[in-house]
């Protein structure tokens, strides 16, 4: 055989051989595809799976940039023992266990670490143990652990060098803790969501990622490569209505009325006049453990609202039978009978016939009651008044974005299966028989103040997509003028007169001019012989002229003798009202405004002494010396005027344009109780210097 044929015949073997490989591959191939597939997938499925990883969530943001809730990454920790050749790990595994021990004291000793991972590196090779060759380092690391930890010995040489094996997870944060809590929401693992957290879920949530994971000991997976290696997606980010420095107030004084009164809970809105936009929105549960955000009792708590329903029935009056404010009502004393039922005041104050005005500054339950029965003396006319709350918005929920918000509970005469009778109508002209959530109550309120817009309350304004603006939201009208423009004006005047010579005069602020309403229900009046529980409400707006802001304030079940709603609930409105009005600069500047020239700017007060060691050091000569414990300073044109200050026992001081030290000095010599809200010097103090102590609080401003 010459070699062209040998070398043909070496060729066509290779080839056979080839093919015959070829086809035994290709059946094997078949017979596992077609006929074993399934026995091999379960297998590859117990063991590797793709999971579905979410992306980081996005950011929810106040109206001033503040974050309310991030995500932040934690890593948990596992390392494969069989990763690393011995030399490397005998090298490394003391000052590994070393570096363990420092960091993670709970842990364990370096002795413990070295003899757990030299055992379970043995058990592994041994494969006597399933899966014990991952074993657990650490979880719930932050990413300035994991930065350190990559640089232990050993472990700095990767995943297949070293056997470090990373899972990354994102964990919820508020950085303001219980503030608006409940608003913001939760966003819980295997749980329902709450709040925005909910609401905007979609928004936050980014694209789900596909990662490859494989299934270790104790159901444990962990990913086949580094997750801090990927470029991690990322969801939109809320901006809402919300003002922190608002919240932060309005959660401070909600909370010290809770506490001081022994309540069970409390809940306070204050939402933007004009657009109904929410800025602060605190609600507060008292348990043995302190005080918490558990449920959203603005948005989804039904009760009777008592007395501030009572704008709703003065405003149908006017619409339906042109109530006017100098009618004259009987209030009987203050004790009447409704068909079977007697229906009492707060108490019995002796008065009969006083004008529909009147009856409203006191609060009386006789007289409006009184007032809608002869407008509604009727099934029929009654309907009508059923038919003017459904055109006032009051039969209807609000739509804020938040899930959850209840339906109002309001009969109707005509309605199958309701128990309507002859008393109905006038207790539900003072607030009985009707439920309605706080914000329902609040943004009727609301509408009153703007003139008669009812605004649907929003707490997002933005979304933000990649830092960019991607869409907006506003203000939305939900029923346009819900009354005719002089009632709503008499209704505003209704509120001013509450609050300067009524019920409302605990409200009443030399800061301020505040218009409202308060509000006092008996909670379980059904049950005649349990012990008696009170909601205690106010709502109103400020300033009363060109309102800005609408406040509502409700406290459950107010424990000891105080319980009515000016009591209770009208000081905290105060004190929101007094500290919105230093924050908001437009506010500030208006108040200044009005002042016309008397906020402080170069007066100042304060220790002598103080001011001898200033004034030597700048070289400036008084005009009239002073050894006196405490001077106020007025500068001129070309001299300083230095004259005693008076500071008197048993009486307000005056401590405008004194520092704050010198302020609280003083006060707390005499004995004053006093808050002090702002920086610098005090330029306006809510008490005038020479009244009686006892009794009084004094508010300073410091600016």
């Amino acid at each position: 055989m010459d070699k062209k044929n040998e070398v043909l015949v070496r060729v066509y073997l290779l080839l056979a051989f080839f093919a015959l490989v070829a086809l035994v591959m290709i059946c094997r191939v078949i017979k596992i595809s077609q006929f074993e597939g399934d026995k091999w997938r379960g297998k590859a499925d117990n063991n590797i799976q793709w999971v579905e990883v979410e992306s980081e969530r996005g950011n929810i943001f106040d109206s001033r940039g503040n974050i309310l809730a991030t995500s932040l990454p934690f890593f948990d920790i596992r390392m494969d023992l069989l990763a690393s050749k011995d030399e490397v790990f005998d090298a490394g595994i003391d000052s590994l266990c070393l570096m363990l021990a420092q960091d993670f004291p709970d842990l364990g000793s370096a002795a413990s670490w070295k003899t757990r991972l030299a055992r379970d590196r043995k058990l592994g090779r041994e494969q006597k143990k399933r899966g014990v060759r991952y074993t657990k380092i650490v979880d719930n690391i932050t990413l300035d652990q994991l930065a350190k930890l990559k640089a232990y010995p050993i472990l700095r040489r990767g995943k297949y060098k070293g056997g470090l094996i990373v899972s990354r997870k994102n964990k919820r944060f508020k950085p303001f803790g219980e503030l608006a809590s409940r608003t913001i929401g939760k966003d819980r693992v295997n749980a329902d969501k709450v709040g925005l957290e909910e609401a905007y879920d979609k928004v936050l949530s980014g694209p789900v990622s596909n990662v490859l994971m494989k299934k270790v000991s104790g159901g444990v997976k962990v990913p086949l490569f580094d997750p801090s290696e990927l470029k991690v997606e990322k969801g939109n980010d809320l901006v809402t209505t919300l003002d922190m420095i608002m919240q932060d107030l309005v959660h401070k004084e909600l909370s010290r009325a809770v506490l001081d009164h022994s309540a069970s809970a409390g809940t306070a809105i204050l939402m933007d006049t004009r657009s109904g936009a929410i800025k602060a929105i605190s609600n507060l549960e008292n348990s043995k453990d302190g005080l918490h955000e558990v449920r959203n009792y603005a948005v989804a708590r039904l009760s009777e609202p008592g007395s501030t329903f009572k704008l709703a029935s003065y405003l149908a009056m006017m619409e339906d039978a042109d109530l006017q404010l100098n009618e004259s009502v009987n209030l009987n004393g203050g004790k009447k009978k409704f068909y079977n039922l007697t229906m009492r005041d707060s108490h019995l104050h002796g008065e009969f016939n006083v004008s529909a005005a009147e009856a409203f500054k006191m609060s009386s339950n006789v007289g409006v009651a009184s007032l809608a029965m002869n407008v509604y003396p009727n099934y029929e006319a009654q309907q009508n008044f059923i038919e003017r709350l459904e055109s006032f918005g009051l039969t209807s929920k609000t739509g804020t974005e938040i899930k959850g918000e209840a339906e109002p509970k309001v009969k109707s005469p005509r309605a199958s299966g309701v128990h309507w009778n002859g008393t109905t109508l006038p207790w539900m002209a003072h607030g009985y028989e009707a439920m309605f959530t706080p914000l329902q109550i609040l943004n009727f309120c609301n509408a009153i103040a703007n003139g008669g817009d009812l605004m649907k309350p929003y707490l997002v304004d933005k979304i933000l997509k990649n830092g960019e603006v991607w869409e907006t939201f506003g203000s939305e009208i939900l029923v346009k003028q819900i009354a005719k423009t002089e009632n709503i004006r008499k209704m505003q005047a209704l509120l001013k007169a509450t609050v300067l010579d009524g019920t409302g005069k605990s409200v009443r602020s030399n800061l301020v001019d505040i218009a409202g309403k308060t509000g006092t229900t008996r909670v379980n009046y059904v049950d005649k012989d349990a012990k008696k529980q009170y909601n205690a409400s106010f709502v109103g707006y400020f300033p009363a002229e060109n309102p800005k802001y609408t406040l509502l304030v409700q406290v459950y079940n107010p424990g000891g003798d105080h319980y009515y709603g000016g009591k209770v609930a009208g000081p905290v409105f105060k004190n929101i009202a007094e500290g919105v009005m230093l924050i908001d600069d437009q506010l500030m500047h208006r108040l200044e405004d009005e002042d016309k020239g008397e906020l402080v700017t170069s007066y100042h007060a304060g220790f002598a002494d103080d001011y001898d060691v200033v004034l030597d050091y700048l070289g400036l000569k008084a005009a009239v010396p002073s050894r006196n414990r405490w001077v106020d300073i007025t500068p001129k044109e070309n001299e300083l005027t230095v004259e005693r200050k008076k500071i008197l026992k048993n009486k307000i001081p005056d401590v405008i344009g004194m520092g704050l030290r010198d302020a609280v000095y003083v006060m707390e010599n005499l004995g004053v109780k006093y808050k002090v809200y702002g920086v610098g010097r005090v330029w306006r103090q809510t008490v005038k210097p020479g009244e009686d102590i006892e009794g009084k609080t004094q508010i300073v401003y410091l600016k």
